[in-house]
Order: C-alpha cells, then structure tokens, then sequence
C-alpha cells in the first residue's frame, strides 16, 4: 500500500506547490513549501530516507519548473537529511530552531541559484541577494515556524485526549 502511497504524496505536493504558492505571494517573493515539507518528512523519517525524499521532491521541482536544473535536488536532498540528523540528535526541538534552520538552508539554496544564474551571466550581484533570496528565506522560515507550532500543538491535544 505504501508503495502506491508515495508516489502520490510526491506528485500531490508538488501539485500543491505549483498551484497554492501563487496566491500567497509578497512582493514577488512565493513560500517554498517543498522545502518545508521536506524538512519535516525529514525529521519524521530519519536521516537517509530525507535525504531520498528531498532528492525525488527537487527532482520533480526541477523537471516541472523552468528554473536552473539541478538545484533543486541538491539543495532538497541535504536540507531532508539534515532534518533527519535534526530529528535524531536533538530532543524537544523549539520552533525558533526549526524557523533558523529553514532560513539559513533556503538561503542556501537562494546562493546556489545565485551563482549558477552568475555563470550564466544573468544575475545582477547585490539585487538578486538583497531583494530576492533573503526575503525568500526569511518568508519560507516564518512559515516552517508557522506549519511546526501548529503540528506541535495538534501533538499536545493529542496527547491530552489520550489521558
């Protein structure tokens, strides 16, 4: 069952990404929910299968989007296994950790765009920095912050119902 499972997780959130991120746009700048998702898969699943997931997630990210390729699948594939590590080693994780993580690994990924549009010869230097990856960043750690204190506290309701 887990075998037809997957494979449709996988396209529906990259559905979900291509049509939900639209709308919530600000200031030109969309939320990267793969990236959250990912992150979190990784937590949940462990180090090696978050790195896998990230890996597949990217991949469908790059073949799907007109973006540079490659990118994805690189910068998705470290952020799950990082995740995974994150999720083995550090015990009763608070959601500033989870906001710092998913910045500081989004503005990763935003550098790494950054220098591959460079060697194209289509980045422009401060600008593209400035106005676009560290926005992006910030705006896609808000929302890892926002989507961990709601999983959280359902967690905590759970918790109680069951004593």
């Amino acid at each position: 069952m887990s075998i037809i499972l997957w494979p449709v997780f996988l396209l529906l959130i990259v559905a979900f990404q291509g049509s939900t991120s639209n709308p919530i746009e600000l200031g030109g700048i969309r939320p990267d929910f793969i990236l959250i998702a990912v992150y979190f898969l990784g937590i949940l699943k462990g180090d090696v299968r978050g790195g896998l997931i990230g890996a597949l997630l990217g991949f469908f990210l790059d073949i799907t989007s007109a973006g540079p390729v490659y990118s994805n699948i690189f910068s998705k594939s470290f952020m799950g296994y990082l995740a995974g590590v994150i999720g083995r080693w550090v015990h009763n994780p608070g959601y500033l950790l989870h906001m710092g993580l998913i910045f500081l690994v989004s503005l990763m990924q935003g550098l790494i765009i950054f220098l591959i549009f460079s060697f194209l010869g289509t980045a422009r230097f401060p600008g593209d920095i400035l106005y676009i990856a560290f926005p992006q960043a910030v705006f896609d750690g808000f929302i890892g912050a926002v989507v961990y204190s709601i999983m959280s506290f359902r967690k905590k309701n759970a918790f109680r119902i069951i004593n």
